[in-house]
């Protein structure tokens, strides 16, 4: 492997803007990567990627996270990943590390980063992954023995180039919204026919105890409110009462922590948990009980209707209403929303690339934080390490950070360095309570205005005005 003796550069005193380096991938029967600097955009560079030891690598990454495998139950699943898996031990996440690296991150492309890093130029990684590597953890990828790519580089999905095409809503400043109020949604309460599908509350006592604490001291600083029209935590959320909330309010982020579910064979089949049921009008159909016999039951008017990446897209177009409206216009999107949940960037699965993500930077958002793969519980952790202590809690972890540094300035730098730090004490701990199963699972969508030429627009414009 290449860059074996290269050192960490020296922080410069006054930090130099990054140079962006534009990574998209295609699956076309083998992967072909292509990437191009922003400071030589006269020089593309175009690679096809190994089929064979791709598919080697990716199958690891497989048995690795917490995705059923055959007809591996979710129970199962989880206890392979913490237990067996790459991130439960630090050479095997070490081996695959360097199995991905060699995989994913051609030569040319590590030569390229190892010489702007020696002369101490700050990168900035802006990717579109094809559905083959959409859960790649890239912040892992090794260059050089002892650094991975977290280490010397910000990391942060691009999406499509048509997503910026008749957006419906320009996101508004940060510096514009920073002091309006957050709105949260935490493990909101499911209908009871939910349980039959898995989704039961994510949070055990402890950790919603600490939720409550953290949301206490927003509204302490001003930065959430008291008599908010939701039930931040534990609550009944329903689609219409989480719309109100966004229209009525100017918020300036969106935190949801709960239960998130997507086929990835099926664009816009992503979708949020919250209270609503079959009656409640939606684009998702209601989970339906399955019977002994392995088919649906009858439909129930009390079955759990999710609410789609399609609903946050077409809102009620499609229904009887006298006049519908869109999306954006139910579910107006503040400039950063966190969906810390089961895979809740999923969109980049598909081949045709539409989920959540996107549907939420339809819909206004600058800045979408989300995970690339199925978290474990924080109960999972005690089942896996018995002796772990009841207030260790790392999937909680991961979530109360991200919320504190979507708060700041500049949120991506502050997560990639507890990223380093967690990356250093995964390394030295080998612990269980660190491992990147959870942090590096994390994902940044970053969608800024984008005008054409000669054209200028206001930020927050609804473009169905």
């Amino acid at each position: 492997m290449v860059f074996d003796r290269l050192t960490r550069p020296r922080r410069p005193a006054v930090e130099a803007t990054p140079v962006d380096v534009l990574i998209r991938a295609a699956d076309a029967g083998d992967t072909y990567l292509s990437w191009r600097w922003l400071d030589d955009v006269a020089m593309p560079y175009a690679h096809r990627l190994d089929t064979l030891r791709l598919e080697a690598a990716l199958s690891v990454l497989d048995r690795s996270i917490i995705t059923p495998i055959d007809a591996e139950s979710p129970e199962d699943a989880v206890i392979r990943a913490m237990r067996t898996g790459a991130f439960a031990d630090v050479r095997a996440e070490r081996a695959l590390a360097e199995m991905l690296t060699e995989s994913v991150l051609p030569s040319q492309l590590r030569k390229q980063i190892g010489d702007r890093m020696r002369r101490g130029t700050p990168i900035r990684v802006r990717l579109t992954p094809s559905p083959r590597l959409a859960r790649v953890p890239w912040e892992l990828l090794c260059v050089g023995k002892r650094q991975r790519l977290i280490e010397i580089a910000q990391i942060v999905y691009d999406p499509p180039s048509s997503v910026h095409v008749e957006r419906s809503c320009m996101p508004r400043n940060w510096e514009q919204v920073r002091d309006l109020p957050a709105l949260f949604v935490i493990d909101p309460k499911l209908p009871a026919r939910a349980r039959a599908h898995g989704l039961t509350r994510t949070l055990d006592p402890g950790a919603e105890a600490a939720f409550k604490a953290m949301v206490d001291k927003h509204i302490a600083q001003g930065r959430a409110l008291r008599r908010d029209k939701i039930v931040p935590v534990g609550g009944s959320v329903f689609r219409e009462s989480l719309g109100k909330a966004l229209r009525e309010t100017p918020r300036s982020r969106f935190f949801y922590l709960g239960h998130v579910s997507s086929r990835p064979d099926e664009p816009g089949s992503a979708a949020l948990h919250l209270s609503d049921t079959a009656s409640s009008f939606g684009l998702m159909e209601p989970l339906r009980r399955i019977g002994e016999n392995g088919e649906p039951a009858p439909a129930h008017a009390d079955d759990h209707r999710p609410l789609g990446a399609l609903d946050l897209l077409l809102g009620t177009l499609g229904s009887r209403q006298a006049k519908g409206k869109a999306g954006h216009e139910i579910w107006p999107m503040p400039s950063r929303v966190a969906i810390i949940a089961c895979e809740g960037g999923a969109d980049y699965r598909s081949v045709e690339t539409f989920g959540l993500v996107i549907a939420i930077v339809n819909s206004g958002a600058e800045l979408v934080t989300t995970t690339r793969w199925t978290l474990p519980t924080d109960h999972a952790f005690q089942v896996a390490v018995p002796n772990m202590p009841k207030d260790v809690r790392p999937t909680s972890t991961l979530a109360t950070t991200v919320d504190a540094a979507h708060s700041g300035a500049d949120p991506i730098g502050v997560l990639q360095r507890w990223q380093c730090r967690q990356l250093e004490r995964w390394q030295q701990s080998g612990g269980l309570e660190v491992t990147p199963l959870v942090w590096a699972s994390l994902t940044h969508t970053v969608a800024p205005e984008r005008t054409a030429m000669g054209e200028r627009r206001s930020p927050g414009l609804d473009r169905s005005v």
